[in-house]
């Protein structure tokens, strides 16, 4: 994981949270760690998916449960942090590694996160394919 560039300059402890949060959100969805994601989505949590559907948190958690989904390899970058209040936006690049053929896939993602119980949860996420090779 790229540390990227804040919005605000030097790091504060919320971005250094948000970081390591997004760093444990891709190495469980890399590992199907379904309860780790289960606790780390909110019951609300959708995905505008790179495979062009809207899905909800469970059907993200069956997919990956199912094996439909799945990665072998994963970085991400992350190129923008801001907050409002208890919401943070998180964009930046990401590029994952499908098996079993081993396509490429580098995309642009935007996580949205919401501060709950002392908490940071993901609410939202969005990733769109910008290119593919083999």
């Amino acid at each position: 994981m790229s540390n990227g560039t804040s919005s605000s300059g030097s790091a504060s402890s919320w971005e250094e949270e948000i970081r390591a949060r997004e760093e444990e959100a891709r190495a469980a969805f890399l590992k199907a760690d379904l309860k780790a994601l289960d606790e780390m989505w909110t019951d609300g949590f959708v995905v505008n998916s790179p495979l062009e559907t809207v899905t909800t948190k469970q059907q993200v958690l069956e997919a990956l449960r199912a094996g439909r989904i799945r990665h072998s390899a994963s970085e991400i970058e992350i190129e923008h942090m801001s907050r409002q209040g208890d919401i943070v936006i998180v964009m930046g690049r990401d590029t994952v590694v499908d098996p079993p053929d081993g396509l490429t896939s580098h995309r642009r993602y935007t996580d949205i996160w919401r501060l709950e119980g002392g908490k940071w949860m993901v609410i939202a996420r969005h990733a769109t394919v910008v290119s593919r090779q083999s």
